[in-house]
């Protein structure tokens, strides 16, 4: 199955996490795979490549555990991107 436009369009793009992961929160997608579940996007911390985690394509676009771009982390208490 191809990846789907909207999907291709995050390749590369920013991210802020809600939550401390893997001791970071400014995250980069780097890979975009079609899971058991449905499509998962692979980020890589923005200061460490090493550092690296998986969500589904969802979360970063549902809800409340990602903003788009590098957010402040007086912008996140803040509740604002």
């Amino acid at each position: 199955m191809a990846l789907p436009r909207q999907l291709a369009l995050l390749q590369g793009s920013k991210w802020t996490s809600a939550a401390v992961l893997e001791g970071w929160r400014h995250f980069e997608v780097v890979g975009l795979r079609r899971g058991e579940a449905g499509w998962e996007v692979e980020l890589a911390a923005s200061c460490d490549a090493r550092r690296r985690v998986t969500v589904a394509a969802r979360a970063l676009t549902k809800g409340p555990d990602w903003s788009a771009g590098w957010t402040t982390l007086r912008a996140l208490h803040a509740g604002k991107p």
